[in-house]
């Protein structure tokens, strides 16, 4: 199944649950291929990989580099400025 921008129009809870969805039907054996520019459709992801030990490959088209969740949190433009705004926000704190 291909779903490009699963976040489009989702409150970030229902991104949540909808993956929680795709999780359970990846585990029946369907198979998804997921585009998205959203940091919480990657860290989601990354957190499934994590608990439930399962791989999930990833491929980052910023610089087409591939690897897998289940090895940790990609370095990647979305994660990094999610990083910074996070930081920029303790900063004024």
């Amino acid at each position: 199944m291909f779903i490009d921008e699963p976040e489009s129009a989702l409150h970030p809870k229902a991104i949540s649950q909808l993956l929680d969805i795709i999780e359970i039907l990846a585990e029946g054996g369907i198979q998804f291929f997921l585009a998205s520019h959203s940091y919480f459709v990657i860290k989601k992801l990354y957190l499934i990989a994590q608990q439930k030990e399962m791989s999930i490959p990833i491929i980052s088209a910023e610089t087409w580099h591939s690897d897998d969740l289940l090895n940790g949190m990609i370095d990647n433009p979305i994660i990094d400025e999610s990083i910074r705004l996070y930081r920029e926000e303790v900063d004024l704190a």
